[in-house]
């Protein structure tokens, strides 16, 4: 039992600074303050609904023994015997009413730990840098979002009411035990410990085989996400089969371990009831002796019979709630993996919340980048005022994306300075700077939502007007006759159900919405055509001049509309100026602007 109580407690206050941790600040007394005050009116309530239905459990073997003794002994009238029936029925339904609230302040305590811990880790995620998410497989935080924090809630709530309850129970009943027959209550004191012991036992590997489940689990669920969102690949590779059976071996591993866990839960239960009949054997055989010897009363032995019945609940109830903080603790460890982590590039002492972006120009000092000891980039240094608009390109592998990732802050440089409006952007408050730009991703990521829905993330309060000016903007206007219900079609999973240059667009819709100060298209119009690419220039560049713009592009023809032109080859700057300087010099932009005119003269040809 002090082994028990122990995991309990424990895990309840690893629990509590979990929940502190994930939230802000971070401080111990936060869980405290979140539970609410009628969090701990029902744990109050709880412990003292316990400490009522539990006495009167108790008093009721007391009082039958007590009747049956003075029927015996005094030969009670008939009506005498009626009044004593009747407090006995009265305070047995008493004792109900009491038992009945006593179990449904748990069940309303459940959901409510479920929804803080279940909220508090999924904006923990939310607040992560991407690389670190990214590490865990999505499968498998589904699996900890759901599983594990149902694993945890009821460890606190069904776990620790029914501790409380056979705490209460079985210390109060040996109390009342030893105080009418010490040699009976000897019986017990010796049957209850095996009985446990023997439970701890069969119970002690839950725990690993509990959290072996629940990894095979995250396994399971990243494979069904994984085959979902692929689909297409899938089939057109002509693979289903592989498939099948690599998630037909995945599964009958994943019910294996299952089944490893239930042949140690199961025998639980009938070997403590086995115990009770052995015990109750054993009060028969020494109690009726002791009544035949005149050495103990018929009363009391029924009343310890009644004891026993009153216990087996408690003590068969600590092999389920051993069985619930063991699943408990292990689900506690898998989300702790997660909670401990702290963001890496979070806002410092050094954040300057006052921050004055207006100015808006993007500077890059001598800045150097280095990823796992690998050197990324070199050197970058150059700048661009605010109304300009900047082109980035380079060969594949040269560094594109990290310099935005610098600039976007999801990693910070070793060496220089990324700044802008002359301010480094490591002092810049994270919703300062993510209020600042907008990206229109190569690869968007819409959910599944109606489309105007996806594009109201930007601006929920957008007005109808701003909307159809984006759609305007980013050419998407003329696509809405296509959707069956226009922007309340819902598009699917990661926008399945549009093409790949229709995403794009709804990025670069959605990122316009957002009205940023600094706008950047990284790739964005890899998948349109060239008549549509040139539609949309043509419409947001007046937009992107009014603000600052980078364009990550390959065409010729986009870079052109550039004010400035940023080459990059194994991530350092190879060249830098107006596009028509670089055309004029030898180099990379020059190689490419030839090869897309060759381009361009065989399609002529070819037409």
């Amino acid at each position: 039992m002090t082994t028990l109580s122990s995991h309990f407690f424990t895990s309840t206050y690893l629990y509590c600074m979990m929940s502190a941790s994930m939230s802000k600040p971070a401080s111990p007394a936060v869980f405290r303050v979140r539970l609410g005050p009628s969090g701990v009116r029902m744990l109050l309530a709880s412990v003292l609904l316990t400490l009522i239905a539990t006495l009167f459990s108790l008093v009721l073997p007391r009082y039958l023994g007590h009747i049956i003794d003075e029927l015996l002994e005094n030969g009670l009238p008939p009506r005498e015997i009626l009044v004593m029936a009747g407090i006995y029925l009265g305070a047995a339904l008493v004792g109900a009413f009491f038992s009945k609230a006593m179990r449904q302040v748990p069940m309303r305590l459940n959901p409510r730990i479920s929804h803080r811990l279940r909220t508090d880790l999924y904006g923990h995620l939310l607040r992560l840098d991407d690389d670190q998410v990214r590490r865990h497989r999505t499968g498998d935080l589904m699996s900890r979002l759901s599983s594990d924090v149902n694993a945890v809630a009821e460890m606190i709530s069904l776990g620790g009411h029914s501790l409380i309850r056979a705490l209460f129970t079985l210390g109060f009943a040996f109390w009342v035990m030893f105080a009418r027959s010490p040699s009976l209550a000897r019986i017990m004191a010796v049957l209850l410990p095996l009985m446990i012991l023997i439970g701890f036992l069969l119970l002690r590997s839950i725990r690993k085989r509990h959290l072996g489940v629940q990894e095979k689990l995250g396994e399971l669920t990243t494979y069904c996400q994984e085959s979902f969102q692929g689909i297409r690949v899938i089939k057109g590779m002509g693979i289903e089969s592989i498939r099948a059976d690599t998630f037909k071996s995945i599964n009958h591993d994943f019910i294996r371990r299952n089944m490893a866990l239930n042949r140690i839960e199961v025998p639980a239960w009938p070997l403590m009831h086995a115990g009770f009949i052995l015990g109750n054997a054993a009060l028969l055989w020494i109690g009726g002796q002791q009544v035949i010897r005149g050495e103990l009363s018929l009363g009391v032995l029924v009343e310890f019979q009644q004891y026993l019945m009153v216990l087996q609940w408690p003590t068969l109830s600590l092999a389920w709630t051993m069985s619930l903080i063991l699943r408990g603790r292990a689900s506690l460890s898998r989300l702790r993996d997660v909670t401990c982590e702290q963001p890496s590039l979070a806002d410092g002492d050094q954040t300057d919340p006052d921050a004055d972006l207006s100015s808006g120009g993007i500077a890059f000092e001598q800045v150097s980048l280095s990823l796992d000891g690998n050197p990324v980039l070199h050197g970058i240094d150059f700048a661009t005022a605010h109304g300009q608009l900047l082109g980035i390109t380079g060969p594949t592998g040269a560094g594109k994306t990290m310099l935005l990732n610098l600039l976007l802050r999801r990693f910070d440089p070793d060496q220089g300075a990324v700044r802008i409006s002359g301010r480094d952007v490591r002092t810049l408050p994270a919703e300062t700077l993510y209020h600042f730009l907008r990206i229109a991703p190569q690869e968007p990521v819409l959910f599944s939502m109606t489309l105007e829905e996806n594009l109201r993330l930007a601006k929920p309060d957008a007005t109808a007007e701003e909307l159809a000016e984006v759609l305007r903007l980013s050419a998407l206007e003329s696509d809405l006759h296509e959707l069956p219900d226009g922007l309340q079609t819902r598009i699917g999973e990661r926008g399945v159900t549009l093409s790949g240059g229709q995403r794009q667009r709804c990025a670069i819709a959605r990122a316009l919405l957002g009205a940023p100060e600094l706008m950047i298209l990284d790739d964005s119009l890899s998948a349109v055509d060239t008549a549509t690419e040139a539609t949309i220039l043509r419409r947001i560049l007046p937009f992107m001049r009014q603000r600052t713009g980078i364009i990550v592009s390959h065409r010729h023809a986009t870079l052109r509309q550039c004010d400035q032109v940023l080459v990059l080859r194994n991530g350092r700057v190879e060249q830098f100026g107006p596009p028509a300087a670089l055309e004029a010099r030898p180099g990379y932009f020059a190689e490419q602007a030839e090869r897309q005119r060759l381009r361009e003269e065989l399609e002529a040809l070819n037409v």
